[in-house]
């Protein structure tokens, strides 16, 4: 593990990572053991599917159930890295299921609404149209002005090209068209944009835009009922994520490691 972070990061691993590292192992061969004792991979069709795939690509015979003992007998089942991330999914999930059957308090709710006051703002959203011009050239930004006058007299057809993510945009905030078109698109044009009026050439990373605002939907602030959904989701993830480390610790305290120094 150490390995493959100092080769992705190209940079040494220091002794608060290596120790990070050292315990997400410990914390998985754990895992898998648990897995073991409960059983789950008797009990999970996606594992004995995986093991039975296993007996038949090494070409051990018998039934379904003596392949895959055999493989089992033979340790593939920890040295299988899908049957491994799979048996601490089912545990995740379990933990997950806990959590899904118990409901926040009004105050749970309270607290998570009070600690993110940008939750509650609604930003402002757009409903547009638009033309490109690929190219961030002059002679791109001619066509777009030439196209322009065209769209005002209502004259022809238009030369334009092929924007992949589309010509017509719905209820989009201005971060989500800025992360289309590139960042400062839109954030600078807007306040002047007129409504069902065709406006530009406006540029983006790509090229040159001609834009026709149809609808403004101006921000507004959420109050708590409206929020509850959200709200019941948040709190759910916090739940899941603080019982997930809650299992684990839990598990470590029930296990003894034992290390061996390589000679």
């Amino acid at each position: 593990m150490v390995a493959n972070w100092t080769q992705q990061h190209r940079q040494p691993a220091g002794p608060d990572l290596r120790a990070a590292l050292n315990q997400s192992a410990l914390d998985e061969q754990m895992l898998i053991r648990e897995a073991q004792i409960k059983g789950l991979h008797k009990r999970d069709e996606i594992v004995l599917q995986r093991l039975h795939r296993d007996a038949e690509f090494l070409g051990i015979s018998g039934s379904r159930a003596e392949q895959i003992d055999a493989v089992l007998r033979m340790g593939l089942l920890e040295s299988d890295e899908v049957i491994r991330r799979r048996l601490i999914q089912i545990q995740e999930q379990q933990v997950a299921a806990g959590v899904a059957a118990r409901a926040p308090s009004e105050e749970d709710l309270q607290s998570i609404f009070a600690q993110s006051p940008t939750l509650a703002e609604r930003p402002a959203r757009y409903s547009f149209e638009q033309h490109f011009f690929a190219g961030v050239s002059d002679d791109s930004k001619q066509k777009a002005e030439a196209a322009l006058v065209k769209l005002e007299r209502a004259e022809g057809l238009l030369d334009t090209d092929v924007f992949l993510s589309g010509e017509s945009f719905k209820h989009l905030s201005d971060g989500e068209i800025d992360a289309i078109f590139g960042p400062g698109f839109w954030s600078s044009a807007a306040p002047v944009m007129p409504l069902d009026e065709w406006f530009g050439p406006l540029q983006s990373v790509y090229g040159w835009h001609l834009i026709k605002l149809q609808a403004y939907f101006p921000s507004v602030r959420r109050d708590l009922a409206e929020l509850r959904p959200e709200l019941r989701v948040i709190w759910q993830r916090q739940e899941q994520r603080l019982s997930w480390q809650a299992y684990i610790t839990g598990l470590r305290a029930q296990y003894r490691v034992s290390c061996h120094d390589a000679v």
